[in-house]
């Protein structure tokens, strides 16, 4: 009995136990709001709790970083508006998050790279939309819609998983600012997608937002004409097969060779980086060099 009652006040303190924010503005701002037992700190179980998000760190310019958010499981949806016009730069979603609101990130400081979970379902309306330091996009596998005008900025990469059912006109517009301050803004034209597909997900037709010729489309072996055939994914300059290094048309064990020989700090003349990132992580390294052997040796 008396080994029942420590254990169960071990799970209570657990449970009870302070986060840590590596922010203190937005540790303020949570305390404010959220510590519902006054000691100045909020533990993982008033977290737990909070079911919205409000208006607490909208077009708040003091925030930098709010990786503490996964500890908000009890948050099915990030808010509306919820970090609009604020400085923050990186957040971690909690793996409750099904979806991310309209203008939930939109002209804040996100950035260089923002990554959205699998258990993020749908990204709304306008998003991400202005943001004008977010130069890298990665969905993982599970996302399934991205609304109109989800993403705009310098974006350089774009990662697009399987589980893609939906893009949206206007979904994704690469842009660079032209005039800091002045507000006019010229597109940037050489955005990198890499799709994981082997079928193009349903897409409109003005999807890619200037997208011009300089535009690259990562697809899966064999799979460019089909990509090619589909309105809205018929913008790009060019089609890259995934896996095909030395871009010779073929995958094989030379692609391995052109690839180890880059990674080990060589050159390769007809080495592809965008054809090398064979798990779509964004990094060129020994991951990419197994998944490649997989795929040959099948």
């Amino acid at each position: 009995m008396a080994t029942a009652l420590l254990f169960q006040c071990l799970i209570t303190q657990l449970m009870a136990a302070d986060i840590a924010f590596a922010d203190a503005n937005v540790k303020a701002l949570c305390v404010a709001s959220w510590d519902t037992d006054n000691d100045g700190e909020l533990s993982e179980e008033e977290a737990a709790a909070v079911l919205s998000l409000g208006k607490v760190f909208r077009a708040n310019k003091t925030i930098t970083t709010f990786d503490e958010l996964a500890y908000f499981t009890g948050l099915k949806a990030i808010d509306d508006y919820a970090f609009y016009q604020s400085s923050i730069s990186h957040v971690t979603f909690p793996s409750t998050v099904m979806s991310i609101g309209e203008y939930a990130f939109s002209e804040s400081d996100i950035g260089p790279e923002v990554t959205i979970p699998g258990n993020v379902k749908v990204l709304k309306a306008y998003c991400f939309n202005s943001c004008q330091k977010l130069n890298k996009v990665m969905l993982e596998d599970g996302v399934e819609s991205i609304g109109y005008g989800a993403f705009s900025g310098p974006i350089e990469y774009l990662s697009l998983p399987a589980t893609l059912k939906e893009i949206s006109s206007m979904a994704i517009n690469p842009y660079v600012n032209a005039y800091p301050g002045t507000g006019v803004f010229i597109p940037k034209g050489d955005l990198t997608v890499q799709v994981f597909s082997e079928k193009p997900a349903p897409i409109s037709n003005f999807a890619f937002y200037y997208v011009f010729a300089e535009g690259h489309l990562i697809v899966p072996y064999g799979c460019a004409e089909a990509y090619k055939a589909v309105s809205g994914w018929s913008h790009f300059g060019e089609y890259i097969g995934m896996g095909d290094v030395n871009r010779d048309g073929k995958v094989n064990v030379a692609d391995i060779a052109c690839l180890i020989a880059y990674i080990t700090g060589d050159e390769p003349s007809q080495f592809c980086s965008q054809a090398a990132d064979v798990n779509g992580d964004g990094d060129i390294d020994a991951e990419d060099i197994e998944v490649l052997l997989e795929y040959v040796l099948k």
